[in-house]
């Protein structure tokens, strides 16, 4: 139990603190199993509801417009944790949830890995049809290309930010 502690975070996230907006969004601050704090957000839309989730504690890009990156970044989060995220929104949600956006604390194409996972999962466990999920990215490349291999019918949204590249680039350190 010890070792497993150790490495594992096992279970749902503690909400640390909840706020509701006006049209109802919510905003939860969840603390993960080793204390680490994210943001998930359910989302209520005229036709459904979707989860925006964190795939990292923090972020390590930096961009300027951004409150998380001037945090810095502490660790990526597993797919377990990102999942865990939409559960428990899903959970306290008064309507079904039938999208989840990939557009919280973090970079999801600097972790990958576990996002593909949690992809996969929100899909197949969770029921999120493919084209009802988002990944918002900054444009890390060999991320989009390794998306781009797995042929998922997700949706890619670019943060450009800018009209131009030199422009960009004293927004955004990609």
């Amino acid at each position: 139990r010890h070792q497993l502690a150790a490495v594992a975070s096992v279970g749902r996230p503690e909400v640390v603190a909840r706020t509701v907006d006006a049209d109802g969004t919510t905003k939860y601050l969840v603390r993960l199993g080793d204390g680490q704090t994210v943001e998930c957000v359910w989302l209520p839309y005229r036709e459904w509801s979707s989860v925006c989730l964190s795939t990292q504690v923090g972020c390590p890009m930096a961009c300027a417009f951004c409150a998380t990156g001037r945090g810095g970044f502490a660790r990526n989060l597993s797919a377990g944790e990102i999942v865990a995220q939409f559960l428990l929104a899903r959970a306290h949600a008064p309507c079904p949830v039938t999208h989840a956006v990939f557009m919280g604390m973090g970079e999801p194409l600097l972790n990958t890995s576990a996002v593909l996972q949690a992809l996969h999962l929100l899909n197949s466990e969770c029921g999120i049809g493919a084209r009802n999920l988002t990944l918002s990215t900054v444009g890390i490349v060999p991320g989009i290309q390794r998306l781009a291999r797995e042929k998922l019918q997700i949706n890619l949204a670019l943060s450009l930010h800018a009209p131009d590249d030199e422009t960009r680039a004293r927004f955004m350190p990609v």
